[in-house]
């Protein structure tokens, strides 16, 4: 079998199919896709929202709550305690096939029935203004996190605790803007980090213990901007720095800025991987167009995605094998076209299904098999007809506003999404204008006019963290974008108590920016999901990597990257 290329057609450009692609379609039995990479993720990204929040009241029992969902939103939301109540039973909206209706549009049909959960706070404590949480305890806007306590501010992390202003950080405590860090403690502004305690303004080190201003750093102590120091030599210099100043800290990380500028760095980040196209990868094998995953085997066009086998095209998933096209599921094998779909088998086209099997077109399925479009059937029955729907879904394809057509073996058309396109994640990685958006048939949400009663302008906010009162905690703050930025800005924020008591320990002034602001600068950071081919800065040698031949840095394979660095 040889390549292929192709024209995707959403953003008319030529991609390649691989051998290998071929293969994995053929296993799981699906036609090729007609979008290439890139398009395929947008538009599963238009799918999820993971940080815009709303108050807004149960469809239920009108009480209200914090959801996903505003109150604008067109369909049923359930708070947690009614959508797993035993009010309602998602079987009462089941429809009969309709072969004379293309089948996207009765999914869009079941879609608009069917009440969803509000919110994604799952065995999780005091975590209300939290999503995408899973076993969280005492979590504040934190989303697409899990097993972590006493956190606020991140974003994608696993096994955190008290932390802040941090993401794609995992299995560390007391940690204040980080970046792609592991194992670390005590520690602020470290990027590309493991095992890393008691250190400040570092990138791309391991095994580091109290140092400041570093990059490509191994198994050293007492190193302060580019000098290895005595222990006492160390302390010392301390004792010189008030890190609780803003005007300190942002001096040391404009020093921190210009290092990185003069330090080389690798074309991609792997740890422990063999044969891997991809980057931020630790202990993957045989991966292709990977990001930001660990524990992996033969995943492809894949991101943030965890202990998996034979995977392609999926986002915020783990623990899972044999599976195309689906965001944020968990725990599911055999499946197809999933949005938000756990601990289930053998589902194809399902939407916010868990402990189920053998369905296909459902929404909000319980403990449930056999289903098509929330409708039960006998094993004989349901085998009959999706092999009919699957015939009738290539004859009679969905064309959406945009003439572009869906067949069986597309994910869910993006003009079904119940995301506003600028609350999906899409935003993060694909940004578009609302005029742009609306063009594209896609949602938008103005959002609420907010009229919040400002009480400290951002200069007033004291420069030094000693200065600062307990009745901050009754403040309302001013963040410095004022909304001129494109960083979802919410204008104004507050500071929790235990974020104020987390500052006092740990050294560091008030933010001047809302944790939208925050987050957005922190990925603006990192290198985009994409890989370009270009030359070893050194060996000349053809290499992939995240950094575009137009960057400026100094990139080396990894080969001479680790003869470097050790």
């Amino acid at each position: 079998m040889e390549s292929e290329t192709r024209i995707c057609q959403n953003c008319k450009k030529d991609f390649t199919i691989e051998p290998e692609d071929f293969s994995f379609y053929e296993k799981i039995k699906v036609p090729p896709p007609t979008f290439c990479p890139d398009c395929r993720a947008q538009r599963r990204f238009m799918w999820r929202n993971e940080r815009s929040l709303h108050k807004r009241p149960c469809s239920l029992c009108k009480k209200d709550f914090i959801s996903i969902y505003s109150k604008n939103s067109p369909f049923l939301v359930y708070c947690h305690e009614c959508y797993y109540g035993d009010s309602w039973d998602p079987f009462t909206y089941g429809q009969n096939y309709n072969q004379l209706k293309n089948f996207f549009s009765q999914i869009k049909e079941l879609l608009e029935k069917v009440p969803r959960l509000g919110i994604w706070v799952i065995q999780s404590t005091n975590s209300d203004y939290t999503n995408q949480s899973y076993n969280n305890k005492n979590g504040y806007l934190s989303f697409g996190f899990r097993d972590s306590e006493d956190c606020a501010y991140v974003a994608r992390a696993v096994g955190l605790k008290n932390t802040y202003d941090s993401t794609y950080t995992h299995h560390s405590e007391n940690l204040y803007e980080c970046l792609n860090v592991d194992k670390s403690y005590g520690s602020t502004y470290i990027e590309e980090g493991e095992g890393i305690v008691d250190s400040n303004y570092l990138a791309s080190s391991r095994n580091i213990t109290d140092s400041i201003g570093g990059v490509n750093l191994r198994s050293v102590s007492n190193y302060f901007f580019g000098e290895k120091l005595s222990g006492e030599e160390y302390k010392n210099k301390l004792k010189e720095i008030d890190f609780g100043s803003r005007k300190t800290r942002d001096e040391l990380l404009e020093s921190f800025k210009e290092i990185k500028k003069n330090s080389i760095v690798r074309s991609t980040k792997q740890i422990n991987c063999i044969n891997c196209v991809g980057d931020h990868l630790e202990n993957a094998k045989d991966c292709y167009y990977v990001f930001d995953g660990f524990d992996l085997e033969k995943v492809r066009y894949s991101s943030w995605v965890f202990s998996s086998k034979d995977i392609s095209d999926c986002f915020g998933m783990g623990s899972s094998e044999l599976i195309y096209e689906a965001i944020s599921p968990e725990e599911v094998n055999n499946c197809k076209f999933l949005m938000a779909t756990d601990s289930s088998h053998d589902v194809e086209y399902g939407l916010f299904c868990q402990s189920s099997g053998f369905l296909f077109g459902c929404v909000g399925l319980r403990s449930k098999e056999y289903c098509v479009l929330n409708k039960k059937y006998s094993k004989e029955e349901y085998n009959k007809l999706i092999t009919k729907i699957k015939k009738d879904m290539e004859t009679n394809p969905y064309i959406d506003k945009r003439g572009l057509s869906y067949s069986y073996g597309e994910f869910f058309p993006s003009e079904l999404s119940h995301v506003p396109y600028n609350e999906s994640t899409a935003q993060e990685y694909y940004p578009l204008n609302k005029e742009k958006a609306i063009k594209n048939g896609l949602e938008w949400e103005d959002g609420e006019i907010r009229s919040y009663n400002i009480t400290i302008e951002t200069q007033k906010i004291p420069d030094n963290i000693k200065d600062v009162k307990d009745s901050i905690v009754e403040q309302i703050l001013a963040c410095s974008h004022k909304q001129n930025c494109t960083h979802q800005c919410t204008q104004a924020f507050k500071i929790i108590p235990n974020e104020l008591q987390f500052y006092r320990k740990m050294k560091i002034p008030l933010p001047i920016l809302c944790p939208n602001c925050r987050h957005f600068e922190r990925l603006e950071r990192r290198n985009p999901m994409k890989l370009w081919s270009r030359n070893c800065a050194k060996c000349k040698k053809e290499i992939m990597s995240s950094y575009s031949p137009n960057c400026t840095e100094t990139v080396y394979c990894e080969k001479c990257y680790q003869q470097e660095v050790y």
